[in-house]
């Protein structure tokens, strides 16, 4: 298992490296457009930024992550999947981060919450999906119980990393009115 998140570590952090990369692979004449879109963005969402409305997309969007690994460790094919998933979410998260630096710093520290439990999600899932490939499953039911309440209990701790997301998006964007 630690050899998983090792791995997976590695491959979130090339995805960052790759996403940051990207970002400073565009054009200024971008970079600024980008900029523009993202303050007017913000602007326009800082009139209804109340807690229920930014920690709700937030869960949504993450709950629905979790479906995916969740789904992809069933799957016996499910572990390339998890690899590039993985990796996409971590470009993801440097090219976004480029642009957050600049606005928010605390609106990065609250999205970087979320990613040691995708990690952790990610790893059990390929674990699983190692069980599955090599075929050493006992009881099968017994073994998707016990994959199933796990990712029940990490899905709490997305609730909470959601929640703490969404309160500093709220507080970030009605300072900005």
């Amino acid at each position: 298992m630690k050899k998983i998140m090792m791995l997976e570590s590695v491959l979130l952090l090339s995805g960052v490296l790759f996403g940051i990369l990207a970002f400073f692979c565009l054009p200024e004449d971008q970079i600024l457009q980008l900029q523009r879109y993202l303050t007017s963005q913000m602007q326009t969402l800082a009139g209804a930024a109340s807690l229920s409305e930014a920690a709700g997309p937030i869960f949504q969007s993450n709950f629905m992550d979790f479906v995916r690994i969740y789904l992809a460790g069933i799957c016996l094919l499910g572990l390339p999947l998890l690899v590039l998933f993985l990796f996409l979410k971590g470009f993801s998260l440097g090219f976004s981060a480029c642009f957050l630096v600049t606005h928010s710093p605390l609106l990065l520290l609250s999205r970087l919450l979320y990613f040691p439990v995708l990690v952790a999600a990610i790893a059990y899932s390929c674990r699983f999906s190692f069980i599955l490939l090599q075929n050493r499953v006992s009881s099968p039911a017994r073994q998707l119980l016990q994959y199933t309440v796990t990712f029940g209990l990490l899905l709490i701790l997305v609730l909470i990393c959601s929640y703490i997301d969404g309160f500093s998006c709220s507080r970030y964007l009605n300072s900005l009115l």
